[in-house]
């Protein structure tokens, strides 16, 4: 009781401050129209958020620290939700041509031994959509070559370094982006923060740098299509020693691969080239003859990535006066659940609907877009950060979920409809129909 008191009251202390924004904004007529808008970071949540606000309007500038597009990650799984996104943007028909066809979900024992064989059919019909993995550089890049073809201003090699006020004295004062190179954006009514786990606009929203907690290394890659690693139709893990090696389809009649390891954060980094290859072969020693196959298929020398993979805790806000998070910004997870970049297009698409439907105040909007959001994204964080235990275990307690887990894959008639369950839920929740 003496909780939803509590809650009541910050409801009420809510409906206070947006009735205070009510009041400031009297007569401002227009005043979240034709906002100028700069977007720090140029990856799938900045570009598609880019691109969703200015074909409303806005003006908008994204800046990227990259010189050139690299395939960070390799590839990506663009569930349902993140393909509904897509489709918003007009540019689901030109994803799904650089996409694989995923099928069936398997699962095998690191000896090879069969476990779990999923249909993902019955997943789509319940959602309305498939899910289609995509290189990452291609996917970004799509992104990117469409909002310059709709005339977006981008700049790369740019590194925000921070975001200042120009009146320092004004709560609600305009801002602007300071790059590395000493030199600021123009003077701008909103900054998106979708600059990565790394966040420098994240530093300014909370006054404070963000912890990074490590989890597991990640190798991945891209190799061409081979009978003798899998299936160009389906999604296949195999699972043992606290450890994953991965692959599914991407376009191009190529896989995507992924492997992990629970190795120490402070584990030695090989050179790249074959003592790379190398060292997935000790991890992986013994494992059964696709996996081995992979290994050999791997180009070392220029699509092999090693990852550590990280997250950080959910965060206690998501904006400040007229800065906004979005994307790994806001809520880095772990990959275990496949939700990342989908969860960065949902972002896009909830912002701007917020931005360009409410006509209050721009911190209005983003209070709305932090409310609807908070919740769901940092949901997934925790549901991936328990995955990513279950799956690399790193103590005695990981573990004992971990061998119980191996035991349901072997054992348990419900775990193949128990794993559909759950990532249907995952999609169900997405911002359909956004609550405005």
């Amino acid at each position: 009781a003496r909780e939803r008191e509590r809650e009541s009251e910050r409801a009420r202390a809510r409906g206070r401050e947006r009735e205070s924004e009510r009041e400031k904004s009297a007569g401002e007529e227009g005043a979240m129209f034709d906002l100028e808008v700069v977007v720090v970071g140029g990856g799938i949540a900045g570009l598609s958020a880019a691109l969703f606000m200015r074909r409303e309007g806005f003006k908008t500038h994204v800046y990227e620290r990259a010189e050139e597009i690299l395939p960070v990650g390799a590839a990506i799984s663009v569930w349902s939700n993140g393909v509904k996104v897509m489709n918003r943007l007009r540019l689901g028909k030109e994803m799904i041509k650089r996409g694989g066809r995923m099928d069936r979900m398997i699962y095998r024992g690191h000896d090879g031994k069969p476990l779990v064989d999923m249909d993902l059919s019955p997943v789509y019909n319940e959602v309305g959509e498939r899910a289609y993995p995509v290189a990452r550089g291609e996917l970004q890049q799509l992104l990117m070559d469409t909002y310059v073809a709709e005339g977006g201003p981008l700049t790369l090699g740019r590194s925000c370094v921070g975001v200042e006020q120009v009146d320092p004295s004004d709560p609600d004062s305009k801002l602007v982006a300071v790059f590395d190179d000493g030199s600021k954006s123009a003077p701008c009514d909103l900054v998106l923060g979708a600059d990565g786990i790394k966040s420098c606009v994240r530093d300014y929203v909370l006054g404070c740098e963000t912890p990074i907690r490590y989890h597991y290394t990640n190798f991945n890659g891209l190799v061409p299509m081979d009978a003798k690693i899998g299936k160009p139709n389906e999604w296949i893990m195999y699972v043992g020693e606290g450890k994953r090696a991965s692959v599914m389809p991407v376009g191009g009649n190529r896989f995507y691969f992924f492997m992990g390891a629970p190795l120490p954060e402070d584990a030695p980094v090989p050179a790249r080239g074959e003592a790379m290859r190398e060292e997935l072969k000790q991890i992986f020693k013994g494992w059964p003859e696709p996996v081995q196959c992979l290994l050999d298929a791997i180009d070392v020398n220029k699509s092999l990535n090693r990852i550590p993979i990280c997250d950080h805790d959910p965060l206690p806000k998501y904006y400040r006066g007229r800065a906004v998070l979005l994307g790994d910004a806001a809520h880095a997870t772990t990959p275990t659940l496949g939700q990342g970049g989908c969860q960065a297009l949902e972002d896009a698409e909830v912002l701007s609907s917020f931005l360009t439907t409410t006509n209050i105040s721009v911190q209005d909007a983003l209070e709305r877009y932090s409310q609807h959001r908070q919740e769901r994204v940092h949901t997934m964080v925790i549901k991936a950060r328990e995955r990513t235990a279950t799956i690399y275990p790193r103590t005695e307690e990981d573990w004992k979920a971990t061998r119980a887990w191996y035991k349901d894959l072997a054992e348990s008639p419900e775990v193949g409809d128990n794993i559909l369950k759950g990532i249907t839920t995952n999609l169900h929740q997405g911002p359909w129909p956004p609550r405005l």
